[in-house]
């Protein structure tokens, strides 16, 4: 059971990075002439990215709590705190389109937000899970 939450668990993170990543490329390659495909190839990468981090807390409160118990290091609990700091922001830019409200600039810097927060969170797991 344990390897197969690991196994969605990871496929999640990659999602989830690797929708963050595109959309950073997809956002730094449009140009005036091009906004109408960057716009909707955006969103579609959030929100997969958004259900990436839903499964990722779901997976992971999952280990934590049902199978494995909850690590006590201090990098366990740093790690939670930018997991927590990241979701929010990915909270905030799923209100903003929602809303209506998403402004490229917003976009793009909860974006770099988010992504940063991803590659802290893989730094600190390990550290805290080796």
């Amino acid at each position: 059971m344990l390897e197969t939450l690991k196994i969605i668990h990871f496929l999640a993170l990659a999602v989830g990075l690797g929708g963050g990543v595109a959309n950073a490329i997809v956002g730094a390659k449009i140009t005036s002439q091009a906004p109408p495909l960057g716009g909707p190839v955006q969103r579609l990468l959030g929100r997969l990215s958004f259900v990436a981090l839903i499964v990722l807390w779901l997976t992971g409160l999952w280990m934590a709590f049902g199978t494995t118990g909850l690590d006590g290091s201090v990098w366990f609990w740093i790690k939670i705190i930018v997991v927590l700091a990241m979701t929010t922001a990915a909270v905030a830019a799923q209100v903003a389109q929602m809303r209506g409200t998403a402004t490229p600039d917003l976009m793009k810097k909860l974006g770099m937000g988010i992504t940063a927060g991803a590659a802290l969170a893989v730094v600190f797991a390990v550290l805290a899970f080796s």
